[in-house]
């Protein structure tokens, strides 16, 4: 359901093709999906309120066919050419990996982009959409620095955007009173770093919460395949990490749920001072099934991340500030100064509601 007024409803109906069942009502408008909800057309039907069979020409792609062909390094202008047998022309999970057997990988992009073209697909739409092509030379204008992408920073962007477009994000907001966390970190500080020989932080106090809310909520410690969700029985706690000469990295904490707070702080100061190192090994990157961010450290109060695919949820850690906050002490509200943080929940709204985020 979109709320919009009757006037730009009116605009948004002559600028798109809507389906063939839309009621409307006090500006209140009502998208059906499409009646073909048979066999593997039903786990990709092209969302109505997103745009229709005709507007797209069967080209939308199911959260399972842009996995296999992120991992398979599958252009969507490759994706685009594939002639797809599902309903209405849709690429199906058995269409790509057929083509994939057939050295479809090695396809030249510009062919794939004509064949796209000729079935409709607006240029622009399938540029806006595929993964970013290696940088070209480009000459500077006057006042214009031009810096080609480093491999890292392109494989981040083409994970953000694929994010964007597979999860649809919803951000909810919470406020915690870290007060005592404080008053603990404080008292054992000393200790704590003569005996482990690193100094001791408010992140596995937050991991340390969060592994328990997994376990409590375990939707958001999921993934979605297809039309099923796999539901994680473990925790892989991804850390992301702010590299010093730019870019983001998010090693993983194998089995936070079996550790304690303790074991939790040796395990992220493990893979945090390794990525900044660059010792990482490739595995120690992949299959997390939660994030945490913690943008805090430079000073920001709150933020709304990105989901890390193919993961449904991430916690984002605002700055630890003293607020005057309106608490209750001997049955009365007093003012007390306190240590709060903001707390930030992106979530997949296919799988994680309002109520369970």
């Amino acid at each position: 359901v979109a709320a919009a007024p009757a006037a730009a409803a009116a605009a948004a109906t002559a600028a798109a093709p809507v389906p063939a069942a839309v009621a409307s009502d006090g500006g209140i408008v009502e998208y059906s999906a499409p009646a073909d909800t048979a066999g593997e057309g039903a786990a990709e039907h092209v969302p109505a309120a997103v745009a229709s069979d005709e507007d797209l020409e069967g080209r939308f792609f199911s959260p399972v066919v842009l996995r296999i062909a992120s991992e398979r390094g599958v252009s969507m202008q490759q994706l685009a050419s594939i002639n797809g047998t599902g309903s209405r022309g849709r690429v199906t999970k058995a269409d790509l990996l057929a083509w994939l057997e057939q050295g479809g990988a090695s396809a030249a992009p510009a062919a794939a982009a004509a064949q796209v073209a000729s079935a409709g697909m607006p240029a622009a739409a399938v540029q806006a959409a595929a993964p970013m092509a290696a940088p070209v030379p480009v000459a500077a204008g006057q006042g214009v620095e031009v810096i080609p992408m480093d491999n890292m920073r392109r494989l981040m962007a083409e994970h953000m955007v694929r994010s964007k477009q597979i999860s649809p994000h919803v951000a909810l907001v919470s406020e915690a009173d870290l007060t005592r966390v404080v008053a603990f970190r404080d008292r054992h500080a000393e200790t704590f770093k003569a005996r482990e020989g690193f100094s001791l932080t408010f992140m596995p106090f937050i991991a340390d919460a969060t592994v328990r809310a997994l376990k409590e909520f375990p939707l958001l410690n999921a993934s979605i395949d297809g039309t099923n969700i796999l539901v994680k029985r473990f925790v892989n706690l991804g850390v992301a990490v702010a590299l010093e000469h730019g870019g983001l990295i998010v090693p993983v904490v194998r089995g936070a749920d079996a550790l304690n707070a303790v074991g939790l702080a040796r395990g992220i100061y493990d893979v945090a001072s390794r990525a900044r190192s660059r010792k990482l090994q490739p595995e120690e990157i992949q299959d997390g099934t939660f994030t945490i961010t913690n943008f805090g450290v430079f000073g920001n109060v709150m933020g709304i991340p990105i989901i890390n695919q193919p993961q449904v949820a991430i916690l984002g850690v605002g700055a630890l500030v003293k607020k005057p906050v309106v608490i209750e002490r001997d049955g009365e509200d007093v003012i007390a100064i306190r240590r709060m943080v903001q707390l930030s929940l992106s979530f997949d709204h296919r799988l994680v509601d309002g109520a369970l985020g």
